[in-house]
């Protein structure tokens, strides 16, 4: 048996693959993240309100994911409720870091460790998803507009009108990289020297979130850490290992069910689902906007002061969990677990995590692509 390690770059941050091969095949690999992340104790003691400042720091990418858990959790805390407004446009904030996720991911971290490509489509996105973001949350990334008890923005019926324009018009445009019917060259050519079919994991699914138009098919309370190796803490479900993320919430739908059907849990189910998603979030989208009611209040004041909280979004990634306790209006403790734990899990060969599993039995080759297609956050996993 060979071992040797390499490190995997361009993930938000690093990882240390230390891969056991035979055959020139892989048998099995090891997972290391070595970042510290530090945020729970950096919260410790602090006002609850200045977790929506720190939190979304998490992440540059998912800046919106850490806050809107993060509020959720507080409100559970505190027994707030929030109007059907203040849920919207939220919703509408999310789904768009979700869509502004998945293709900076597919354009900027996947094609460049295959070929070269036109990175400036995805930049392009980018921007016009921010300047929607900006007309409901202001400042981008990093945004502080949710807070418990609701949004700090009372939008008007024409910032509503100018939201609905943007999204039909970036919607209209995201059909030339994937349309409705699930076709895209850009993907096909990605796979042009790689085959589809590898890569399969453990077939095992996990929705936690019920945010947007997501499903939850488990419950919060089955889910717990244990430490491993690495900076990386194991997340387990019922004491086995699930994979969250776009293919677990959208198997429900017809035409990825269709291709899961012919390539199983392999790379190219998991990049489709997570691409033909944005066109999905959309669709929701576009048809919540209009159940606005802007004469609802925007925010309800908690009363509470003191009570413990835990909250589940669905994030680009999959299952976000923020789980806080609040004496006297100050954090006495505080935990996160992201979909990354879930994902990459540093296990044992005989019960391995999904992007472990999947790697056992391909070309060392492969490696780098395989492990990416987790849409992999280095820095919101370590801690």
């Amino acid at each position: 048996m060979k071992i040797t390690k390499k490190i995997i770059t361009k993930i938000e941050g690093e990882a240390t693959l230390k891969i056991h091969k035979k055959n020139k095949l892989i048998e099995f690999a090891e997972i290391e993240f070595w970042q510290y992340r530090g945020m729970e104790e950096f919260l410790k003691n602090r006002n609850y309100m200045d977790a929506c400042v720190i939190n979304p720091r998490i992440c540059g990418i998912c800046g919106h994911s850490h806050l809107i858990a993060t509020a959720k959790a507080i409100e559970d805390a505190l027994e707030v409720k929030i109007t059907k407004k203040a849920e919207i446009l939220r919703d509408i904030t999310l789904g768009l870091e979700i869509i502004q996720n998945h293709i900076k991911w597919f354009y900027l971290t996947l094609y460049p460790s295959v070929k070269k490509k036109d990175y400036f489509k995805a930049l392009k996105f980018t921007k016009d998803i921010a300047k929607i973001i900006a007309l409901i949350a202001g400042q981008f990334p990093h945004n502080s507009y949710a807070i418990p008890g609701g949004v700090t923005c009372d939008l008007t019926n024409l910032e509503i009108i100018k939201i609905k324009n943007f999204l039909s018009e970036v919607f209209e445009r995201y059909q030339e990289i994937m349309d409705i019917d699930g076709r895209s060259e850009d993907l096909e050519e990605l796979f042009e020297e790689i085959p589809k079919e590898i890569g399969k994991s453990i077939n095992k699914f996990l929705v936690l979130g019920q945010n947007l138009y997501f499903k939850k098919n488990g419950e919060l309370k089955y889910v717990f850490e244990v430490d491993s190796n690495s900076l990386n803490k194991n997340v387990l479900y019922k004491n086995e290992y699930f994979e969250v993320g776009p293919l677990a919430r959208n198997l429900e739908n017809e035409l990825i069910y269709k291709v899961y059907k012919k390539y199983q849990d392999s790379i190219y189910t998991r990049i489709f689902a997570r691409l033909y998603e944005i066109n999905l979030i959309f669709k929701y989208l576009l048809k919540k906007i209009n159940e606005i009611d802007i004469n609802e209040k925007s925010y309800i004041k908690p009363i509470k002061k003191s009570g413990k909280g835990e909250a589940v979004i669905e994030a680009p990634r999959g299952s976000l969990i923020h789980q806080i306790e609040i004496e006297n209006e100050k954090i006495k403790n505080y935990n996160i677990i992201v979909p990354t734990q879930f994902n990459l899990s540093n296990s044992t060969k005989e019960n391995p995590s999904p992007a472990q599993a999947a790697l056992m039995g391909e070309n060392e080759k492969y490696a780098d692509f395989i492990f990416k297609c987790f849409d992999i956050c280095a820095i919101c996993v370590s801690h």
